[in-house]
């Protein structure tokens, strides 16, 4: 680690010296286990061995503006390294960081045009990430530079999600289509509860937007799996691997190693959206029958999805069978009553935007009610199976792993018995 002051003419001569390079830390899904993706961090290494991690260059690159020159030599190499990365994971999704300036520029979104449109990658191969301090002017060509990206298929990624006063107003006007959770606030959930909650607040947060969650700084599994059972959708850390070069993260996946993985957080996910959804047909009704119909336009935009096609629920169980791990016989007792349940919420809704009277609007609350009844009841059911399942599993692999000691305790006391001979 360099100890003396840099200037940004060395930073300038180690760029144009070939100096520069990415490290990938991977990302796993929590579903499968298996690496999906990848974020790409700088690194310069100096002729003699010596690393230097971005934090000490990076801020006062920004600063000057030579950023740019980074991102306009970096974004070519980032391409070759996703390009080889490719012929073992075609899927492969590479995660890099840009700045305000990069955004500021046109350049960033000629450059992935081209190498998009001349099919040298694919949108879903790369992902931008950004930071609040990055887009918190909110100018008028970071917006079109945001919205061009997502025209171009890209996902943007909101980073450091949590450390900054003015995130959530970000998450409500930007094309914000993932989030990623502070390291920060993720480490400290093991010595502060407070932590825990934000984090569970921001994944229930962005259930509710459809946005994607990436939890990163994750070092231990009891962490690993808290986020995986609360419905996390990726992960990376030093407990999945430290960033590495580009010929180590091929090779890694290439072996295609698995770390835990389960559907449990999907199905908390689902369960959590329909408890969501009743609290928001009742918020909805009584509002509505509070207010005068001369008042409703200026009412709060309340997302009521009376489909059950964009439930998470529905799309929940209808992945469980798509994905031939389950029978819809199985699902069958909750899918009637989760239609019905759908039905008679938009039905309630009508009645009191109706003005209907009282007997009829109290009836259909209590047929809304009895049918999320019968629906909370059934997923209940379908939780305690899988945990079951999870149960039985973990006891298996456990007995394992004594037998697998207990039989290399047998052998080495066998050894030693030898030996004393």
């Amino acid at each position: 680690m360099t100890k003396h002051k840099i200037d940004t003419s060395e930073i300038e001569r180690a760029l144009h010296h070939g100096e520069f390079c990415f490290h990938f830390q991977p990302k796993v899904s929590f579903v499968s286990g298996e690496i999906v993706g990848g974020e790409a961090l700088l690194r310069w290494i100096k002729p003699d061995g010596t690393v230097i991690f971005p934090g000490q260059f990076l801020p006062l690159a920004e600063s000057s503006g030579f950023i740019t020159n980074i991102t306009a030599v970096m974004l070519p190499e980032l391409i070759e390294n996703i390009e080889t990365i490719r012929k073992t994971k075609a899927d492969i999704q590479i995660a890099f960081n840009i700045s305000a300036r990069d955004l500021d520029s046109p350049y960033l979104v000629k450059m992935l045009r081209s190498f998009i449109g001349s099919k040298r990658i694919n949108p879903g191969n790369i992902q931008v990430e950004i930071t609040e301090t990055a887009v918190v002017d909110n100018s008028d060509r970071i917006m079109t530079s945001l919205l061009d990206l997502v025209a171009l298929g890209v996902e943007i990624a909101m980073d450091d999600f949590g450390t900054g006063y003015s995130s959530l107003d970000l998450l409500s006007r930007l094309p914000i289509s993932a989030l990623k959770l502070d390291q920060g606030v993720v480490l400290r959930m093991t010595k502060d509860v407070k932590s825990t909650h934000i984090v569970r607040s921001s994944l229930y947060m962005a259930r509710e937007l459809s946005i994607k969650t990436i939890a990163e700084g994750v070092e231990s599994k009891g962490t690993y799996t808290y986020l995986m059972s609360a419905g996390c959708n990726e992960v990376q850390g030093h407990w999945i691997s430290p960033a590495i070069g580009i010929e180590e993260y091929t090779k890694l996946c290439s072996d295609e190693p698995r770390w835990p993985g389960s559907t449990f957080g999907l199905l908390y996910n689902a369960w959590v959206n329909h408890i969501s959804y009743r609290r928001k047909v009742l918020d909805a009704a009584l509002t509505l029958a509070m207010t005068h119909p001369d008042e409703w336009a200026g009412l709060p935009k309340m997302d009521l999805a009376h489909s059950p096609a964009r439930c998470r629920l529905s799309q929940w169980y209808m992945g469980e069978v798509g994905e031939g791990g389950n029978t819809r016989r199985e699902f069958k007792q909750l899918e009637e009553p989760h239609r019905l349940m759908h039905a008679a919420g938009a039905s309630l809704i009508k009645s009191i935007r109706d003005r209907s009277g009282t007997r009829d609007i109290s009836r259909a609350t209590r047929i809304f009610l009895e049918y999320s009844d019968v629906v909370d009841a059934e997923v209940s059911r379908i939780v305690e199976r899988d945990l079951e399942k999870i149960i039985d599993k973990l006891g298996h692999e456990n007995t394992l792993a004594r037998e697998l000691i207990d039989g290399e305790n047998v052998i080495a006391l066998d050894l030693k018995g030898k030996k004393a001979k």
